[in-house]
């Protein structure tokens, strides 16, 4: 929400009225240095991460955490959660994103996460922030008051992850990002018709100022709002780090490429780029309908086995080749030993 709310008050400072002139550009672009200051200052005195302090032992300080940031109530519930976690992964060392990469226990997590970060940037939005000034002037509007369709866009984006957090508790993350992609879809679909149709009639251009604003709502309250939430929900305490960095590096790396290469898909096929994105938003849709489960009010263990059933179908092909053993736990001074022995055939 924060980041939309940031990008919607930078459209609407960069108004020719306030600071959108030659002699205030460098006033408005120093501002994002002043807000990364202002960060540095605070971040400081914020809380420690609840379930990171547990992970270390500090239960006292976890306590102390989660009453700053969910108030002063009963947290143990919550705790029991985080220990549960820190129980399943005791002996687990930290981990990189290398390593991460090659562990086949994350794989269909790691899956997810790069469908996730496809989806978000390859999924139309910067097109239809770069053809939108098209359209704008096609339906009549004069070239003045198109920044004031911008700023436009930005408050409907913003308007659109607020109701998503409203809403993303009562129908779930799952739920809600498919209905933003398939909504999306069709969206493109029309797109497509009434850009191409847009001189036939004078209410056509209309038509796709309307898209274009719908299409930038339900990107708000689909992808754009649920997909890093889902992103820290798969992953546990010691692995959701790496993710996040891997989901940012992937992130980047598509958006630096669509920059480059957009410019010149749109000016050799037009209006008709839009089918790109048409066919890879309905590739990422496909894919998480098929294996992302729903994560509204479940743990990370119950996540995590609900990915299992992929991460571990090969493994238990395997293990079903192999002679069936029974596991004899015995107790010695020096701790428990397993002791496994085939069982006989008859």
């Amino acid at each position: 929400m924060f980041l939309s709310c940031g990008t919607a008050v930078g459209q609407i400072v960069g108004l020719q009225e306030i600071f959108g002139t030659e002699q205030l550009w460098p006033v408005i672009m120093s501002l994002s240095g002043f807000w990364a200051l202002i960060q540095l200052i605070t971040l400081p005195f914020f809380p420690e991460s609840p379930s990171y302090l547990l992970m270390k032992g500090d239960q006292k300080g976890c306590e102390k955490a989660l009453n700053l940031l969910w108030g002063k109530r009963d947290h143990q519930a919550a705790i029991d959660e985080m220990l549960k976690e820190k129980a399943a992964q005791s002996g687990t060392q930290r981990v990189t994103a290398l390593q991460l990469l090659q562990d086949p226990s994350e794989r269909c997590q790691i899956y997810t996460l790069i469908v996730l970060a496809i989806s978000i940037q390859l999924c139309g939005i910067n097109a239809i922030f770069f053809y939108a000034m098209d359209v704008f002037k096609s339906a009549g509007f004069a070239e003045s008051q198109i920044p004031y369709w911008a700023v436009g866009m930005g408050l409907c984006e913003l308007l659109a992850i607020f109701t998503c957090s409203l809403v993303i508790d009562c129908f779930g993350r799952r739920v809600i990002l498919l209905t933003g992609f398939s909504v999306m879809i069709l969206g493109f679909a029309f797109l497509i018709v009434t850009i191409s149709f847009q001189a036939h009639a004078i209410w056509i251009p209309y038509c796709s100022v309307f898209l274009i604003f719908l299409l930038t709502f339900f990107y708000g309250i689909g992808p754009g709002s649920t997909g890093t939430t889902i992103v820290v929900e798969i992953f546990s305490q010691k692995t959701r780090a790496p993710a996040l960095v891997l989901f940012g590096f992937v992130t980047w790396i598509e958006l630096f490429f669509l920059a480059i290469i957009f410019p010149y898909i749109q000016a050799s096929i037009g209006q008709f780029s839009f089918l790109i994105f048409l066919i890879v938003t309905a590739a990422c849709a496909t894919f998480l309908y098929l294996f992302l489960p729903e994560t509204k009010g479940k743990s990370w263990l119950e996540i995590s086995e609900e990915f299992n059933k992929y991460n571990c179908k090969r493994q238990r092909k395997v293990d079903a080749l192999k002679p069936q053993q029974d596991i004899i736990v015995t107790s010695s001074k020096y701790g428990t030993v397993n002791i496994a022995m085939d069982q006989k055939q008859n």
